[in-house]
């Protein structure tokens, strides 16, 4: 007998998932002006400019902790609206279909069991959440030591990709002409090509390590675990709760950022650093076609995901990397991003081995100079 609740359930997970892609693809912006309701960039707008100028409150011709923080300020509303949208996406089941697609082809795509699936979609959303749920895989032997190898590394490069993504995209947005996915589609290409690698090094190495799952029909325990975090009971209380935590990351982690990054670009503007840096990285970076401030950018990136993004878009307001510049280095930015950070926030929670950090650190490199050939071809 079929069960019309379950059919009308599933049909609203996909149907969520397909118009959440659709959102931020911008696609619907292109077609009926109705259409454009439903698009990322049109529903967002831009600020209005002041009377008689092509300026709006943020103004423009200086670099200061001040003008960083009008500059953080106007990115808050996207924040709002991406992490508003994702929330309800995950309240539609949205994620949910997501894991059910991915669960047919991760065991070929990445040699992980499709139980795997719900944590995989997780740690794109949240790289905390993401880390908690590996290490429960491993804790309950539905994967392996080399398995929890491979999926450190595919967390690791570029943590929580489409929430922190879609968190600093307004940051540069502006200063990219690309369609905004298109980035976002060469990171978790490149996070499945790196965490292949690991697993071609890992089988080269031959370590005597199970590959059985022991822990397969306890998957359903982990597919139907529930966020105890708020009690949402509909669409609005959902993009509310999302709302406030954009709000949240706004003000704690995007903003102090944001302004770390401004001061660390004028003082290195000041004593000449950045001219010295530009200089040593400039070999390197002609290897892409860049130029050596590309690699000061990648370096702020390495230590602070949110930062890199920041001088980016800095550096590109002020002419000193071009839009194409920076728009070959972004995926690159995101995947080489916030190491120490993620080093114990990830690597740590999950338990892997500390001999295996350096595997880690190095497929994340490799990921982000591979993006920027990727990159470098498509612009």
């Amino acid at each position: 007998m079929l069960n019309f609740r379950v059919i009308i359930k599933n049909a609203v997970e996909y149907v969520s998932l397909i118009m959440v892609i659709a959102f931020f693809s911008g696609l619907c912006a292109k077609g009926p002006e109705w259409l454009s309701a439903f698009d990322y960039s049109t529903i967002l707008g831009k600020f209005g400019t002041i009377a008689g100028t092509s300026d709006n409150f943020t103004g423009h011709g200086d670099i200061s902790v001040r003008s960083a923080f009008l500059f953080a300020l106007s990115i808050i509303p996207g924040i709002i609206l991406s992490l508003g949208v994702l929330s309800v996406a995950g309240y539609l089941g949205a994620l949910n279909a997501a894991g059910r697609i991915f669960s047919f082809i991760l065991k070929p795509l990445l040699g992980l069991p499709g139980t795997s699936a719900f944590a995989i979609i997780s740690s794109l959303q949240s790289s905390d959440s993401g880390a908690v749920m590996t290490k429960e895989l491993y804790d309950q032997k539905i994967i392996s030591k080399k398995q929890r190898c491979i999926f450190s590394a595919f967390e690791f490069s570029s943590g929580g990709s489409i929430g922190v993504y879609l968190t600093a995209m307004p940051i540069i947005s502006a200063h990219l002409n690309l369609p905004i996915l298109l980035p976002l589609g060469i990171i978790l290409i490149m996070k499945i090509v790196g965490a292949n690698l690991i697993r071609a090094y890992l089988y080269v190495r031959n370590d005597e390590i199970s590959e059985s799952y022991p822990g397969e029909e306890r998957a359903s325990v982990l597919n139907t675990r529930k966020q105890n975090i708020e009690d949402i009971t509909n669409i609005a209380d959902a993009f509310i709760s999302g709302a406030r935590r954009a709000i949240n990351i706004s003000l704690n982690i995007m903003m102090p950022n944001v302004i770390m990054a401004f001061v660390l670009t004028v003082v290195l503007m000041k004593i000449g650093a950045m001219e010295f840096l530009g200089k040593i990285g400039s070999p390197l970076m002609q290897l892409f076609d860049l130029n050596g401030q590309s690699m000061v950018v990648l370096v702020s990136a390495w230590f602070s995901g949110l930062g890199g993004v920041a001088m980016g878009a800095t550096m590109c307001a002020t002419g000193e990397i071009s839009q194409t510049q920076l728009a070959i280095i972004t995926p690159a930015i995101f995947l080489m991003g916030a190491q120490l950070q993620y080093m114990g926030r990830i690597l740590g929670v999950i338990g892997l081995e500390f001999r295996n950090y350096r595997l880690m650190f190095a497929i994340s490199i490799i990921n982000a100079f591979m993006s920027i050939l990727v990159m470098k071809a498509i612009v």
